[in-house]
């Protein structure tokens, strides 16, 4: 199509095995572009990989993505489609449209991506899976580009991006660092004037730009159904959407172990519990209130304990009078906003940590859990699962306190026959342990460490160590 202001531009669309296509169905969007192509990167099984785990599992763990977009690169710049184009948006395969006028936006952002002189144009992380250690990440990585972006060919800092990328004899940067995060690495590392990269720079804050309304990079974060994008394509997978359970069918149960904490300042914001319970392990008097939230009033109730800290996921279990419950203590913070995830059959998202995982090998109370859950269901777990993440049925959650309690008979938190009171590796555990129950029937399992789980609480003050002398390591090694 031709512009007013002389930028000329072809909208091809390229086709990667679309089956709709070859076989020749024809869609009304497609009247929007001027050409459908087809093309292969023509990849060797060395080649074709891609290990979401990362490095640490696999030293190529990228080669795939890699060679796709430098086959595309290859195109635009020395193949097929030279000369042919000012820019592309690469737009893969989980990139879900689902706003109307799609094509319009990036119409739009397309030209001001060649009129600005821009390089790449996409966006940065939006979701919840860096959360806990973003601090620890390098900035290059927190603040890269999402590789679907559009990609300026007329910029001589996106030229020299793929060149340096994929310069002949040094394939180390290609085989072992993705392609968008390589970008943003040799960019940041230009502008701070770093000798290696900074000779070919020559743009400016604007250049590598992340000010997009096009596409919104959410990857493999865990979102609701009714969450509203700011966005036109969603980068993230539809099977990552989930529906919210009704906040008059779930409680929250905290503990309060002492008057510490911010828990009741996070109360009045946004999330799903409706009612919550508060057991104390101090003398407080039965009381209920009513704190208003921007999703409703919530019922705020709180009474002494009558059992030890230890048995709080069973006190609750017998007390809530909703279908679910939900559990943390004053130690945490609601981390809103937030949901209560299900998927179409009423099964709510149960996130873990493999057994054998780093998250696991460095914290002891992980290896703790999971041994205690076998021991007293006879059964192999190659799951961990915290307490504070888990929906419990309310009805199962009360057959399970019986069964643990016929469990641990003979055996006693105090003399540290049990290194905790029930867990949810107890649970989970108890389920699996007996037939009438299938964990793929009932949850929705997610790795944390391969989705943005987002937690419904978040631990703000560290709880007191466990201060019995139990032979078991809890937490490593005390301080003096």
């Amino acid at each position: 199509m031709d512009m007013v202001n002389g930028f000329q531009m072809k909208m091809d669309m390229e086709m990667y095995g679309s089956t709709n296509v070859t076989m020749g169905t024809m869609y009304d969007w497609m009247e929007c572009f001027s050409a459908i192509k087809s093309m292969s990167a023509m990849l060797n099984p060395e080649q074709d990989v891609y290990d979401s785990n990362g490095y640490t599992t696999n030293k190529h763990w990228v080669s795939g993505p890699n060679h796709v977009f430098k086959k595309i690169l290859d195109a635009m710049y020395m193949g097929e489609y030279m000369d042919m184009y000012d820019s592309f948006f690469l737009m893969e395969m989980d990139a879900v449209p689902i706003k109307d006028n799609w094509l319009d936006q990036f119409e739009m952002e397309a030209h001001e991506v060649h009129d600005n002189d821009q390089a790449v144009r996409g966006s940065q992380y939006l979701g919840d899976k860096w959360d806990l250690f973003k601090h620890m990440m390098p900035v290059y990585l927190v603040e890269h580009i999402n590789g679907n972006a559009i990609y300026n060919l007329k910029n001589s800092w996106t030229k020299y991006l793929y060149q340096a990328f994929t310069m002949a004899g040094d394939a180390s940067m290609m085989e072992e660092m993705a392609f968008d995060v390589a970008f943003a690495m040799m960019t940041m590392a230009a502008e701070s004037g770093d000798p290696m990269y900074a000779a070919n720079w020559t743009g400016n804050n604007m250049t590598y730009n992340t000010h997009t309304m096009l596409v919104g990079n959410y990857a493999n974060t865990l979102l609701n159904t009714s969450f509203e994008f700011g966005s036109y394509i969603r980068h993230g997978s539809s099977k990552n959407l989930f529906e919210n359970l009704d906040d008059d069918e779930v409680t929250l149960g905290v503990a309060y172990f002492d008057h510490q904490g911010h828990f009741m300042e996070t109360v009045p914001t946004h999330h799903p519990f409706k009612k919550i319970l508060g057991i104390t392990y101090f003398d407080q008097p039965n009381s209920t209130m009513t704190i208003s939230a921007p999703g409703g009033d919530v019922t705020m109730m709180m009474q002494p304990a009558m059992y030890e800290p230890y048995y709080h996921l069973c006190e609750i279990a017998k007390l809530v009078d909703t279908e679910w419950f939900a559990l943390t203590d004053n130690y945490h913070i609601v981390k809103a906003p937030v949901s209560v995830l299900m998927d179409d059959d009423d099964k709510p998202v149960l996130p873990y940590v493999l057994k054998d995982s780093k998250y696991c090998g460095e914290r002891p109370n992980c290896k703790a859990s999971m041994e205690q859950a076998e021991d007293l269901f006879s059964i192999n777990l190659n799951y961990h699962h915290d307490k504070y993440e888990v929906l419990y049925k309310t009805s199962d959650a009360k057959m399970f306190c019986d069964a643990w309690d016929t469990a641990t008979e003979g055996k006693g938190w105090g003399n540290c026959s049990l290194a905790f009171g029930p867990t949810a590796d107890d649970y989970i555990a108890w389920k699996i342990s007996s037939p009438n129950y299938n964990i793929a029937d009932e949850f929705t399992p997610k790795d944390k460490t391969r989705y943005g789980w987002r937690a419904w609480t978040s631990l703000w003050n560290p709880a007191p160590v466990d201060d019995r002398n139990c032979d078991t390591t809890l937490y490593g090694v005390k301080e003096p």
